[in-house]
């Protein structure tokens, strides 16, 4: 009886022990993920110009197959000083073998090829750095791929940026979203800015579109001054979009037609109504045409 208790108890360790090994392991398998992506290495191709009349920049595009049939490019307009072991004289020479890095938060770019005459080309590998990968997870953005990592070393996102953008109150973000805010350049000072313009936190996509379209303070103080109060958002990227102006909206009342609204200072514009044709279309007798009239004569070609 004793040694078949023996047994027992001796058999319950075994599996509480293996137990043990695999809760280890488990607790264990995400550094050992991290591990494996900060070591996996990423490679393409690059290619570059160089304008010696910009000499403080280089444009540089990195390109990736994917797969299969896929292919993925991104470009970017880069300092000189970002290129690590790339010198001025090598860019517009002749010809010259080149090897330089790119250092980012996210990892690193080793490139080498060759520049000739200002046009580069060549091999680039990136390796990920297991420190922002790490903050990463600790951030909710695990599983990141190697088209993840590339973009976000190439277009420099920072763990600092996003949390930025956190308190900003912009969290919950997908890493696409993050990625997105970051190409077009949404930081707090955006943020502060369009909230001091008179509105109030807005949706992450409205502020890319805002800034896409370059709605800043000093473009509502223009629409202000012809005359163009409270206007919505959607108002401004119109108005923004059509090239509308100080200077189309006062030469349209210097015409006598002092009531412009924002809506029919875009529908002269789609129509071409500006001062030269508001003088030809009164040259040819039309002196009291209103602006929609001078807009359906316009549709009609009535005015040489």
């Amino acid at each position: 009886m004793v040694k078949l208790q023996t047994k027992a108890l001796f058999r319950a360790g075994l599996v509480i022990f293996g137990l043990l090994v695999c809760l280890a392991g488990a607790a264990n398998l995400g550094q050992y993920t991290i591990n494996v992506q900060a070591q996996t290495e990423f490679k393409g191709e690059w290619t570059a110009e160089y304008d010696r009349t910009k000499p403080s920049e280089i444009y540089f595009a990195l390109q990736r197959r994917s797969g299969g049939d896929g292919f993925s490019m991104t470009s970017h307009t880069l300092s000189l000083s970002e290129f690590q072991g790339l010198s001025a004289d090598a860019l517009s020479s002749a010809k010259t073998d080149v090897n330089f890095n790119i250092v980012r938060e996210a990892g690193t770019f080793h490139c080498e090829g060759f520049f000739s005459s200002g046009k580069g080309t060549g091999f680039w590998t990136l390796t990920p750095s297991e420190k922002f990968i790490s903050a990463m997870r600790a951030r909710g953005y695990d599983n990141l791929s190697g088209e993840n990592l590339m973009r976000a070393a190439f277009n420099n996102l920072t763990v600092g940026y996003i949390d930025e953008l956190k308190n900003a109150g912009y969290d919950r973000l997908t890493f696409d979203e993050v990625m997105h805010a970051r190409n077009h350049d949404i930081n707090t000072e955006y943020i502060r800015e369009v909230k001091a313009m008179g509105f109030e936190k807005q949706p992450l996509e409205t502020l890319i579109r805002m800034r896409n379209h370059d709605i800043n303070a000093e473009f509502i103080n223009e629409m202000k001054s012809a005359g163009f109060e409270n206007l919505s958002i959607e108002e401004l990227i119109r108005l923004k979009n059509h090239d509308i102006t100080v200077a189309f909206i006062n030469e349209i009342k210097a015409e006598g037609y002092t009531d412009v609204s924002a809506e029919t200072a875009i529908r002269l514009k789609n129509h071409n109504v500006d001062r030269d044709f508001i003088r030809r279309a009164k040259a040819q007798g039309y002196n009291n045409a209103s602006l929609e009239e001078l807009v359906r004569l316009s549709n009609k070609g009535l005015v040489k």
